[in-house]
């Protein structure tokens, strides 16, 4: 069993892995907001932060508890309390919701175990700002088109900056934590330790994140190091002032990277530096683009949700089942949306306003109760210490305010528990555990099984998914997959949200070529797809469908197919009003539908 300090070095251990291998790591993918394959990966990685935590505990015999320990278990009850009120829509999201929540809180309380030093802590910071600086390595390659070779999903072209995140505004928010990092460590008595030699590469690595925060492109990232910045440095004027050198070269530093980001952009687009600030400042502050109103409209279907349902909201989970629904009274109400929200949404991009529309007031009174929880603590903290929190939450915190990156990224998950443990860790006190040798060998068996457990499952996921991947690759090159890569997913608690449609969607194409021989299959696939309009309605649940009802009633020659197709159209358009292909099978199913009347009317003269 492990001692303290040999458990602390593990964790480190662990978190370097992560932080600087894991999360960079390019495989191939299949896109949208299924994990990737290093997303596995990184789980199995807080999974041993979990299970070392947990050993930790057994062995000192004692708890060590946050006083925030309290305000966070209220927020969860109460964001959890919606599901009583409502009918779970979606099970299987509902699992995965419920289970990131509750694991979240659990890596929380694993982390307190360890009772690392400032020293650690300070290591744990450094360790993600050389990720960042490995991000932002990668990213400007990606710039010059280095990566066009790589065989990942999607494949970036040149100008594209994504990082391994391959997503702008998960790479910029994680530039942007690297940035404001360096901002405090800069103040720190480790960074006068270091030769001058180490400095100047250490500046020459601020440069080029704040380099790549431009070419990046994200409103998100900039306005995250912009508020980190505002907040850090009034906050910590102290250390500043005895660190006044080094600031004034950081802020030297990260200007001239953001003028060299700006001359790269002025090179790529063949605009000079004035046309190009004027883009800029176009593109940030122009409420009329599509970006914009897109999560105006969001956000204002949102308070529709919660207006209709205000005490526990629409219930946990249901937020992807119901959204498009609601949607499109919205658009309807207000004909300025109608051009925009064309595609399945099943998240705000507000981490706030998710709440609000899932859990409505209780939701909204866990937010506050965290928020005065954390107020609270944080009196006793001094406000130079509450202002470093603050500023190394910023950019992750306005991130999910704009976009859910707690979800698409786990190593975005993983830094923002990581930081509301060190904002949380003070004031700490140990409980101890009345554990007999008779009690303790059993516990850790058991604690060594769950993990094994996990690590196993979490395993047989990672292989899943790349089957899926290879399935999705086949079928969009040849038109045909293997069953045998998809049928693991299919039984997945997590993919199977996302492999059954497309498995379901890939057959009912081949099905209708010989609708006698796989009759069976077809109306089981109109009886799946009818349940899951209201499960999980993207746009392919219509159109296929429509498809398969439009096909019945050609061969069978009966109306009431040809009625159901149409129906499923007209729902469809009514939340998909601008896609292209429900329009194109409308006149051709009023086209098949007379044929069948002219053809049976035919069939009457002759009898």
């Amino acid at each position: 069993m492990t001692n303290s300090l040999s458990s602390n070095r593990y964790l480190l251990i662990t978190l370097s892995v992560i932080f600087l291998f894991l999360m960079h790591v390019f495989m191939p993918n299949i896109g949208g907001v299924v994990a990737h394959p290093r997303e596995y990966l990184i789980w199995l990685g807080i999974g041993a932060v979990i299970f070392l935590g947990i050993l930790n505990a057994i062995e000192k015999k004692s708890l060590i508890e946050s006083p925030f320990k309290i305000y966070i278990l209220l927020f969860a009850v109460l964001l959890l309390s919606s599901s009583m009120f409502n009918p779970i829509k979606n099970m299987n999201m509902f699992v995965i919701s419920s289970m990131r929540l509750m694991a979240g809180i659990i890596l929380w309380l694993a982390l307190l175990q360890f009772d690392l030093s400032t020293k650690e802590r300070l290591s744990i910071l450094l360790v993600v700002f050389i990720s960042a600086v490995i991000e932002s390595i990668i990213g400007i390659m990606q710039f010059f088109g280095l990566y066009r070779y790589i065989p990942i999903t999607p494949a970036p072209d040149v100008g594209m900056v994504g990082g391994a995140f391959q997503q702008k505004n998960l790479f910029a928010s994680w530039i942007a934590t690297g940035l404001i990092i360096s901002l405090y460590f800069i103040a720190t008595n480790r960074f006068k330790t270091y030769t001058n030699k180490i400095k100047i590469i250490f500046f020459v690595c601020i440069a080029l994140l704040s380099l790549n925060l431009i070419i990046a492109g994200s409103r998100a990232g900039l306005l995250g190091t912009a508020l980190a910045m505002v907040i850090m440095l009034p906050m910590r004027k102290k250390h500043y002032s005895v660190a006044r050198k080094n600031l004034i070269t950081w802020l030297m530093v990260f200007f001239i990277g953001m003028a060299g980001g700006f001359y790269l952009l002025s090179i790529k687009d063949e605009l000079g530096i004035e046309k190009l600030t004027t883009r800029q400042i176009k593109w940030f502050s122009d409420v009329q683009q599509t970006s914009y109103t897109e999560r105006i409209l969001m956000c204002k279907t949102s308070l529709e949700m919660f207006k209709e349902r205000p005490l526990f909201g629409q219930g946990v989970a249901n937020f992807g089942s119901l959204y498009m629904y609601y949607q499109a009274k919205t658009k309807k109400a207000n004909p300025y949306y109608k051009d925009v929200g064309n595609s399945y949404t099943s998240h705000p991009h507000n981490e706030l306003f998710l709440i609000l529309s899932e859990s409505g007031i209780a939701g909204i009174l866990g937010v506050l109760i965290l928020i005065y929880g954390f107020v609270k603590v944080a009196i006793k903290y001094g406000k130079e210490r509450i202002g470093l929190y603050i500023a190394l939450l910023t950019p992750i915190t306005i991130h999910t305010l704009v976009e859910y990156p707690l979800q698409l990224s786990t190593a975005h998950y993983l830094l923002f528990i990581i930081l509301v443990y060190m904002a949380t860790s003070h004031f700490l006190k140990a409980a101890q555990l009345k554990l007999s040798p008779y009690v303790t060998k059993p516990l850790i068996i058991i604690v060594s099984g769950a993990y094994i457990f996990f690590t196993t499952y979490t395993v047989a996921t990672f292989n899943a998914y790349n089957g899926l991947v290879r399935w999705y690759t086949d079928y969009m090159e040849t038109g045909k997959g293997s069953d045998e890569d998809i049928k693991p997913s299919m039984k997945n608690l997590y993919l199977k949200n996302w492999s059954i449609p497309m498995y379901m969607f890939a057959k009912s194409e081949d099905a209708v070529k010989d609708i006698e021989r796989n009759k069976g299959f077809l109306d089981d696939f109109l009886k799946w797809s009818n349940s899951e309009k209201q499960r999980l309605p993207v746009m392919p649940v219509f159109y296929h469908d429509a498809r398969v009802l439009l096909s019945m009633g050609i061969h069978y020659k009966q109306h009431v197919y040809f009625d159901e197709a149409m129906k499923t159209v007209e729902q469809g358009l009514l939340l998909y009003p601008n896609n292209e292909d429900l329009k194109k099978l409308r006149p051709k199913i009023v086209a098949e539908a007379f044929k069948a009347i002219f053809d049976g009317f035919q069939r009457g003269k002759k009898d």
